[in-house]
């Protein structure tokens, strides 16, 4: 189930992956069939590790909707490496509202790969019948988040004191 764009693969890692991720990042890649960077800097963050072991808890709980539940690979064709992640939290709930999130690595923000992953995993959740909406959430002061999701369409509709929540609308087929 991978899914490909111009520059871009995405991949949503099961639980053995995920596993891996958290073990030894370059079984990962080596298991993806990538190449095998020197350094992992999207796993250096502690915050990254926390919400990949929650995605990780997610998947054994449910690993039928392992797609809805984890964390999708951003993979550079071209380089044959992982860039970034998008994470999926859940299903689509009664609202028909999918949240996502997502982080590229520094040394290829500013480059068009953010927008390019949230719209090929937006696309994906719209082709489920159900999903209205896809929620993000960036904090008040992340500018470069903020234009990501602006290039999408995406309308902020909430605010809380540290953060503004964005929706994209399903597009209209009629």
């Amino acid at each position: 189930m991978t899914h490909t764009d111009n520059r871009l693969m995405l991949r949503p890692l099961n639980a053995a992956e995920l596993a891996l991720a958290l073990e030894d990042y370059a079984e990962l890649e080596l298991a993806l069939g990538l190449r095998v960077t020197p350094a992992a800097t999207l796993l250096d963050d502690e915050e990254m590790r926390y919400a990949m072991r929650v995605r990780y808890a997610k998947v054994l709980q449910d690993e039928q909707n392992y797609p809805w539940l984890t964390q999708w690979a951003v993979i550079h064709r071209e380089e044959q490496q992982i860039i970034g992640f998008l994470i999926l939290k859940g299903l689509p709930n009664e609202q028909g509202e999918v949240i996502v999130g997502y982080v590229i690595d520094e040394r290829y923000r500013g480059q068009g790969y953010a927008s390019e992953a949230l719209k090929q995993i937006t696309a994906w959740i719209f082709s489920h019948p159900g999903t209205r909406w896809v929620i993000a959430d960036t904090e008040k002061d992340n500018f470069a988040s903020h234009r990501v999701l602006q290039h999408l369409d995406a309308e902020p509709y909430r605010e809380t004191e540290d953060l503004f929540w964005w929706r994209i609308a399903r597009p209209d087929k009629s």
